[in-house]
């Protein structure tokens, strides 16, 4: 049994550094870092442990020292680990544990999430128009529509950019409100009645230099991009907004409701 572990160790790690030696617009020290990255989140190398010389590591992977340095110099700035001359490189950071922000999938969970989150949040524009073509995956409506963009942020780590729109005859009863809270609290607050329907739809893009800037990513991370919908009795757009997560954070739960029989 042993004998065959080993083979598929190697057979593993041969794999890897292919990929690592494959064309990418990826500087070889990120694909390095993502990879290193990756083994810290499955446990590998417990906080606290010492990880493989930087030697080994590079001779593992097939590169450079200088290579297999940036790599570690991006972690290291991540707060994963930390290196001490002469002692080694050890785990002080709980990579697994960056995932600890929920994607809510039901309106309930929603709401419950943003009434514990305690976020606060950076204005970043606000205005009044026409909702942008396509939001709703249908007709654009003919009503005017109050927007704001923010940046949200929960104990110090910015979590998300936001752009959300409320139909302008809503807003108006409730400016201070709709400026100063989360949306979605005070249309649950003063205009349930108008609350019908809502949808979610989730796609996952990368971020650009405005997005990295703002939610404090590299470029080209991976991103999560939630459109919602919420539609009246009428069947009429009252509140659609795209939010941006980065996918670091994230994490989804849902409750499959198994029954057997």
């Amino acid at each position: 049994m042993s004998l065959h572990l080993s083979g598929f160790t190697a057979e593993m790690t041969d794999s890897v550094n292919s990929t690592l030696r494959e064309q990418s617009r990826l500087p070889l020290s990120l694909r390095v870092k993502y990879t290193l990255r990756a083994r810290l989140e499955r446990g590998e190398w417990p906080v606290g442990t010492c990880m493989p010389r930087l030697e080994d590591l590079a001779s593992e992977y097939g590169v450079s020292r200088s290579t297999l340095r940036a790599a570690l110099d991006d972690l290291e700035r991540e707060g994963l680990i930390e290196r001490i001359r002469g002692k080694g490189t050890f785990v002080v950071g709980d990579a697994a544990k960056d995932h600890w922000l929920m994607l809510p999938t039901d309106w309930d969970t929603l709401i419950n999430h943003i009434e514990t989150l305690n976020a606060v949040f950076t204005h970043l524009g606000s205005g009044s128009g026409q909702l942008p073509q396509g939001l709703t995956g249908g007709d654009t409506p003919a009503d005017t529509f109050w927007w704001t963009t923010r940046v949200n942020w929960s104990e110090g780590t910015p979590y998300s950019i936001s752009t959300v729109h409320v139909v302008e005859r809503l807003w108006q009863q409730q400016r201070a409100e709709f400026e100063s809270r989360p949306i979605l609290l005070v249309l649950r607050s003063h205009f349930g009645e108008e609350l019908a329907r809502a949808e979610q739809i989730l796609t996952i893009r990368i971020a650009d230099a405005m997005m990295a800037r703002q939610l404090h990513i590299e470029i080209g991370m991976p991103v999560v991009r939630v459109v919602r919908v919420i539609r009246n009795a009428r069947d009429e757009v009252i509140y659609a907004a795209r939010v941006l997560y980065p996918a670091k954070y994230l994490y989804i739960r849902n409750d499959f409701g198994l029954r057997t029989a």
